[in-house]
């Protein structure tokens, strides 16, 4: 297998300069079909001499081979083995790549969002997107409660409308991803490290819609009470890649917002100081809730220096919990999402809720709000 006379004719053509669209219109093919041929030889740019050899004798296509053992079938009945092994990182590459492809001609999508009348320039809101999990899927008769894509995004947003609606209006806010936006992270719906398998609604590509779809509902809302929006959107234990896939969409999406900055960094870790407040926020699968205020003060000695008020804030655990170290407050919140199956089948009850912070830069906190689901 090589790259196809129809692939390289469309990486010529886009190597000069033609959009995609105009691709399409000349060779009377859809732009879906330019797409993933583009996608397609793009991925061949990474195989090797020795890897396109063994895909040559396995009958692989560098779009289909991973690693593991393939079965080779011999024409005269005889069998061999060939083992394909990815480069370090060489998936996760093809996987932002592919996603920069998909996602370059949404750049400056945004529908603009009325200004609000009046805000309050002394004071910063913070909404915490708390382990959504997208893509959760849960039976009534297993759980208590049916729950799949649809009934998750009904769910989520009229409760984050409402919780808007009655935070303070700051002239800044930001929208926090704390990990675990998406309950699976691929086409397979399993837990990225461990392998855990879990009870997933929907293709991946759906999912991954929808989860995109979720935020930016959110952030617009969010423009109607605020002037300024940050969002920053963290990777969990379920999803260290499919969070870097909805940072970039997002950022792709409000290219060139006055109103609207994404912050795509791709650390564990978010630090933010706004006057004499500073916060952190992680997932909370790293490091425990007492470690927290020491790698904050170590990450940010000189923000940690200038505020009187610090606190952090965690997911993870999907139940609600609160210590003080070293001055700092450290916050674990409940997710708003149901109980699946696994957790139905343990002894997990804790309940469900959004949250809004919201802080005066003389380091003092002017509301705290929790909508109970």
């Amino acid at each position: 297998m090589a790259l196809s006379e129809a692939q390289e004719q469309v990486l010529r053509m886009r190597s000069a300069g033609m959009t995609r669209k105009k691709i399409a219109e000349d060779l009377g093919i859809s732009l879906d079909a330019v797409k993933d041929r583009l996608r397609r030889a793009k991925q061949w740019e990474t195989v090797t001499p020795g890897q396109a050899a063994a895909m040559e004798v396995s009958g692989l296509d560098v779009s289909n081979a991973r690693h593991g053992w393939r079965v080779v079938q011999h024409e005269d009945g005889s069998r061999d083995s060939v083992f394909w092994k990815a480069e370090e990182g060489e998936e996760e590459n093809l996987f932002i790549e592919a996603l920069q492809d998909a996602l370059s001609e949404y750049r400056g999508m945004y529908v603009p969002q009325v200004s609000p009348v009046a805000t309050d320039d002394d004071t910063l809101s913070l909404y915490s997107l708390v382990d959504w999990h997208v893509g959760l899927l849960a039976w009534a008769e297993e759980t208590g409660e049916n729950y799949d894509l649809a009934i998750a995004r009904d769910v989520i947003l009229n409760s984050m409308a409402r919780l808007i609606a009655a935070t303070p209006p700051s002239k800044q806010c930001v929208i926090l991803g704390l990990g675990d936006l998406l309950h699976f992270d691929g086409y397979e719906p399993t837990t990225s490290r461990s392998k855990n398998f879990l009870d997933a609604d929907g293709r991946y590509p759906k999912v991954l819609k929808t989860a995109v779809q979720m935020v930016i509902a959110t952030i617009d809302m969010a423009l109607r009470r605020h002037d300024t929006v940050l969002v920053r959107i963290l990777a969990g234990n379920h999803d260290d890649q499919s969070a870097v896939a909805v940072g970039l969409a997002l950022s792709l999406y409000y290219d060139g917002h006055a109103r609207v900055t994404v912050d795509d960094s791709p650390s564990r870790f978010w630090w933010f100081r706004f006057g004499r407040v500073l916060l952190g926020a992680t997932h909370g699968d790293k490091a425990k809730m007492r470690d927290l205020p020491l790698v904050m003060a170590h990450d940010r000695p000189y923000d940690w220096a200038a505020s009187t008020y610090r606190r952090m804030f965690t997911g993870h655990l999907h139940n609600e919990r609160k210590i003080e170290e070293g001055g700092v407050i450290v916050t674990c919140m409940r997710t708003p999402v149901a109980k699946d199956a696994y957790h139905s089948f343990e002894r997990y009850r804790s309940g469900r809720s959004v949250y809004s912070e919201t802080f005066r830069s003389d380091g003092s906190e002017a509301a705290s709000l929790q909508f109970n689901l």
